[in-house]
């Protein structure tokens, strides 16, 4: 694994993420680049190595956004390890298994995030919450497979499409 290019994406997509996202959403749907990253190395890595991408993701995320300092963090490594290690179970060279991981992932994660900042903030209205957290994580994963490619060319390896 290359760490250098590791960083390299990771302040590509911290970057996109905090600047450029208002470019790419439809409606008050936006999707998560840091996820499918997390995804992304959770299929390509060890548990050593997933552990330690998943942190600083989350640890980008906590910096770059609003919220909870160190949330994101525990979130992606926990989610993180659990695709890890289902992942020997899964096709995950193939297209629709990428997609679908991330939907489903993004989905729990998204319910656990809401569910954090409502005992945080005691505030939450829970239609509206759950159509969003479907919109956003619908379209998290339909943008999987463009930032798959892109990892994949930035980050190759041969244990990406092997079983």
């Amino acid at each position: 694994m290359r760490w250098f290019t590791f960083f390299c994406i990771l302040l590509g997509v911290s970057l996109f993420q905090s600047t450029l996202m208002n470019w790419i959403n439809i409606g008050s749907a936006a999707p998560d680049l840091y996820f499918p990253l997390v995804i992304f190395y959770s299929f390509l890595a060890d548990i050593k190595r997933n552990t330690i991408t998943n942190w600083f993701v989350g640890m980008s995320k906590d910096l770059f956004s609003e919220g909870s300092f160190g949330v994101n963090s525990v979130f992606f490594v926990a989610m993180g390890f659990f695709v890890w290690s289902i992942r020997g179970i899964l096709f995950r060279g193939h297209l629709v298994t990428q997609v679908l991981v991330t939907f489903i992932f993004s989905c729990i994660y998204n319910i656990l995030y809401a569910v954090h900042t409502t005992l945080s903030f005691h505030s939450l209205s829970l239609s509206a919450t759950i159509w969003t957290i479907f919109i956003c994580s619908l379209y998290t994963a339909m943008i999987v497979p463009v930032l798959f490619w892109i990892f994949s060319k930035l980050q190759p390896t041969q244990q990406f499409f092997h079983q």
